[in-house]
């Protein structure tokens, strides 16, 4: 169920029993394919897979995120819209403050843009403090994703794993199955940059600098892939889930 849509007789009547679910994204230049959106595209889908197999309530999704280094995207694009850490940390604690004030005690903050996860941590951490008998889990779809899959998918076809990053082959594809109509898909691009860093450095040097923000591989991409995934992350996701908060409906102490 999704808490946006219910009225708060409705959520008085739930929020005690169910998991609560808050999907994470940003928005964040993804290529000249994928939209500003695409990571909250993924995390609001898996929410909804979590609704559709466990009964979960899904908060509505926190949209802005902290700033992907430049060095990782390949430079800064417009249209990124960011908030500062200690910002993003305040909301989520608000958010899971808010939830526990009216009685959920069991949370999955549900990440798809990895820079959001120091500060993601530190809310969960401030929050667990002072929430007695709260349990959280924080998870990304990589998470969930084994090494196996990913490695049998990047020899298939031939997108090696250190070319296969930002809105490149596998976040495409999940696009592609979560979203397709927002996939542009007669712009997927491959992009090259003359040398690659691990390290930041500001002003992001020429040469570091991607042409569209693709890192750096996305013309592989399928839907088939992405539901091959896609299948694999739900999976494994909900067994997760079940594993550490228990049964999705399940009678909290007030």
């Amino acid at each position: 169920m999704r808490i946006a849509d219910m009225t708060w007789q409705e959520y008085d009547g739930q929020i005690r029993q169910r998991i609560v679910v808050l999907p994470i994204g940003s928005i964040d230049g993804h290529g000249p394919h994928l939209p500003l959106s695409t990571d909250t595209i993924i995390s609001t889908y898996l929410a909804e897979q979590l609704e559709d197999h466990l009964g979960v309530l899904v908060l509505p999704p926190l949209t802005y995120g902290l700033p992907t280094d430049p060095a990782a995207s390949g430079g800064r694009f417009p249209g990124t819209t960011s908030v500062r850490a200690a910002t993003f940390t305040d909301l989520v604690l608000d958010v899971l403050r808010a939830s526990y004030r009216h009685g959920a005690r069991r949370f999955v903050l549900l990440e798809s843009h990895k820079v959001n996860l120091g500060p993601l941590r530190e809310a969960a951490e401030l929050f667990i403090e002072t929430a007695p008998q709260a349990r959280v889990m924080a998870v990304t779809w990589w998470d969930v994703v084994t090494e196996d899959s990913r490695n049998a998918i990047a020899a298939e076809t031939g997108v090696a794993r250190h070319d296969d990053h930002h809105a490149a082959m596998v976040e495409t594809s999940l696009v592609m199955h979560a979203a397709p109509h927002l996939v542009r898909n007669e712009l997927l691009a491959d992009d090259e940059v003359p040398r690659r860093a691990r390290y930041l450095i500001l002003p992001v040097p020429q040469d570091l600098r991607t042409k569209t923000g693709v890192v750096y591989r996305a013309a592989a991409a399928s839907p088939e892939i992405g539901a091959r995934l896609m299948a694999e992350i739900v999976t494994n996701l909900v067994a997760a889930v079940t594993r550490e908060l228990g049964e999705a409906v399940q009678e909290v102490l007030p």
